[in-house]
């Protein structure tokens, strides 16, 4: 009998290691080669090279434009339990919280069944910076002021923008790297105002020269001058079948010609201004710490992701107007992320924020009142 039951059991735990592991997901930037174009499929290998994937390129990117994908990912087989003194009980360790990535601003794209993967719209490193259509350096609101963009031997690195008071003192710092594509750069060149001279402002903006804007190129440099409803304009890029493309892209090309700019312009600024309604005062973080927390945590979450609270600490703080100070925030979050981070998750859970003496909270009020 006893045998039996050992030759049962040695069955049972050979059926459970023969069962398919739940299926992860992880998330690659691919860059689109030189000649390609949207609808096109490009292969593309993982990040340790043992898989390669298909899929197709989104409308609106273009050759040396960077794009997201989500592809399966096999779980990695489980760490067998470490052996223990017979008789102690083995106790189960706590799942960590981890938590999926924030969906960027535009929203995923169908998912491609026959390669499973998903593209997604193009996302910047700096997604918060996007998603407030504010200068990826200081998180001053793009359209408040004058911006500019960075060059290298005359021609333009990407297609970001930046607040050119921040972007200038950027290159004086000695950096001499785009913060964000990494890339050298030389000089600065300020982006004429669109609404005095659209002609000298196409010149700009068309990255590549082609006479025509892709919907993602157009839609965030409208972002950065005009007093606009962000979230409203990122919804109608995340939707190739929105009504403002039925209207300024009918043939679906996915771009826009420089003679339909100034219609669509005047268009956009009419449909789309900005209410101005605001979130009211930021609550004192000393008096109010859940206050503080729930007004940054803008998707109700429950967590705050890195850059969230560098833009949240900024904010409170008022350190905007110094793109340095908001380097040394930037450093001084990521020195002590993993301090606060205690499940390892990648963002502060509200109970990490709040823990009494020991979490975020407190010691960002000691800081501030000793500092």
């Amino acid at each position: 009998a006893a045998a039996a039951a050992e030759q049962q059991q040695q069955q049972q735990q050979q059926r459970t290691s023969l069962r398919p592991r739940a299926a992860m997901s992880m998330k690659l930037a691919v860059r689109v080669p030189a000649g390609m174009s949207p609808g096109q499929t490009v292969t593309f290998p993982s990040t340790s090279g043992g898989q390669m994937f298909t899929t197709v390129i989104p409308v609106g990117v273009e050759a040396g434009q960077t794009f997201v994908v989500e592809v399966p990912q096999q779980e990695p087989p489980p760490t067998p339990p470490p052996d223990v003194p017979m008789g102690l009980p083995v106790s189960p360790m706590r799942s960590r919280s981890l938590r999926a990535p924030r969906a960027p601003v535009a929203s995923t794209a169908p998912l491609d069944t026959a390669t499973g993967a998903s593209p997604v719209a193009p996302t910047w490193q700096d997604g918060q910076a996007l998603r407030h259509a504010e200068c990826p350096i200081c998180f001053e609101p793009l359209a408040s002021g004058p911006v500019g963009v960075f060059l290298a031997g005359g021609r333009r690195v990407s297609n970001h923008f930046f607040n050119l008071g921040a972007a200038q003192e950027w290159l004086r710092s000695g950096n001499g790297h785009c913060p964000l594509t990494r890339l050298p750069i030389s000089s600065v060149l300020a982006v004429p105002d669109l609404r005095a001279d659209l002609q000298a402002w196409w010149r700009v903006v068309d990255v590549n020269g082609d006479g025509r804007l892709s919907r993602h190129e157009l839609i965030e440099a409208l972002k950065a001058q005009l007093p606009i409803d962000a979230a409203k304009l990122d919804d109608a890029l995340a939707d190739p079948s929105h009504w403002l493309w039925e209207q300024w892209d009918k043939d679906r090309s996915g771009f826009i010609e420089r003679a339909e700019a100034p219609g669509l312009v005047a268009f956009v600024q009419q449909v789309f201004a900005s209410s101005g309604g605001g979130k009211g005062p930021i609550p004192d973080m000393a008096r109010d710490k859940l206050g503080w927390y729930n007004y940054w945590d803008e998707d109700n979450s429950g967590s705050l992701e890195k850059e969230e609270v560098v833009r949240a600490l900024v904010k409170t703080l008022g350190l905007s107007t110094s793109p340095t100070r908001v380097q040394q925030m930037r450093s001084t979050v990521d020195a002590i992320w993993a301090v606060f981070d205690a499940d390892g998750s990648e963002s502060i859970e509200r109970d990490e924020f709040l823990r009494p003496g020991e979490g975020l909270a407190d010691t960002i009020v000691a800081t501030m009142q000793h500092g």
